[in-house]
């Protein structure tokens, strides 16, 4: 802590003396101005690039399935392209634990929404009466 203090101290001492060397040296300000110019007042943040998934047209799954039955239906979702698969996964919510994310095998990915599917679709058959 004490090397600290010491440290700010002479840092302080440091700019003071450089400040009143500007002031009189136009031709000091000018280099000073230029070597301090690059840096920035505030570290920004970079921004990671993310895709609009708004725009990715999803189709109802569940009616896709009543349609087509469980066999046609995982045909039908293995031909479907990766993204619009993500974008049904995050839809329903169909992964809380995010272990699909990385996942970019389309067959694997389809098998798993249709099983995640049809598990939904048994628990909720349980609270029908015929």
């Amino acid at each position: 802590m004490r090397k600290e203090k010491a440290l700010i101290n002479l840092l302080q001492s440091l700019v003071k003396l450089l400040a009143e060397e500007a002031t009189s040296n136009p031709e000091f300000a000018k280099k000073l101005e230029t070597l301090l110019a690059p840096i920035p007042e505030s570290p920004g943040r970079a921004k990671a690039l993310r895709k609009d998934n708004a725009n990715i047209h999803t189709p109802d799954i569940y009616a896709e399935w009543h349609a087509r039955g469980e066999g046609e239906f995982r045909l039908w979702l293995r031909d479907e392209p990766l993204e619009v698969m993500r974008a049904l996964v995050r839809q329903h919510d169909l992964d809380p634990s995010r272990r699909t994310a990385r996942w970019n095998e389309r067959e694997k990915l389809s098998a798993y929404i249709a099983d995640q599917l049809r598990a939904r679709l048994s628990r909720g058959s349980q609270f029908m009466r015929d």
